[in-house]
């Protein structure tokens, strides 16, 4: 595994916007946090405002041994590390230098979607749970449209795109 003292950067699911919170808590702790922010424009009623808001919703990047994922786990606001077959899933140094170089840039910073119409996904949260279908397109921001093969029609279901993962 790793040796006592070998810190790596892992990634925090955190509850909804309770990133900043997480990440501060964690600092005065001593642990190094990194959360990506932008800015954006937020028009009021009376006015625009540029605020800055995370880059990431629900993330949080830790820089951590391991051995001290139990703590960080009973953090207020935490929900569980990002993991792959119950591991924490490491992050390269290198991709967090990225994400650094990009957050610095004077750039208009937009996320955009890992899914493109054809992706067979799978419904992982909510009511829809377990329902397997092909993305015929993504029409709006929180709205899939899924092909259901078996039924030999299409739905439109409107969910969180953290509800749907692919399916290889």
């Amino acid at each position: 595994m790793q040796p006592n003292n070998l810190c790596n950067w892992y990634v925090l699911y955190t509850r909804f916007k309770s990133e900043r919170k997480v990440a501060k808590q964690l600092s005065d702790a001593g642990i190094e946090t990194y959360v990506p922010l932008r800015t954006v424009r937020k028009q009021w009623s009376d006015r625009m405002k540029m605020m800055e808001e995370p880059l990431f919703w629900n993330y949080v990047f830790v820089k951590i041994n391991l051995k001290e994922r139990f703590k960080i786990l009973a953090t207020s606001g935490v929900v569980q590390f990002v993991s792959f077959e119950n591991q924490p899933v490491e992050m390269a140094e290198k991709e967090i230098e990225n994400i650094r170089i990009i957050e610095s840039s004077a750039t208009d910073v937009h996320l955009e979607s890992i899914f493109i119409a054809g992706d067979k996904v799978l419904v992982t949260k909510g009511v829809f749970n377990g329902m397997e279908g092909i993305l015929v397109k993504k029409s709006s921001k929180d709205r899939l449209v899924l092909k259901l093969p078996v039924l030999k029609q299409a739905i439109s279901i409107e969910m969180p795109e953290a509800y749907v993962s692919k399916v290889s």
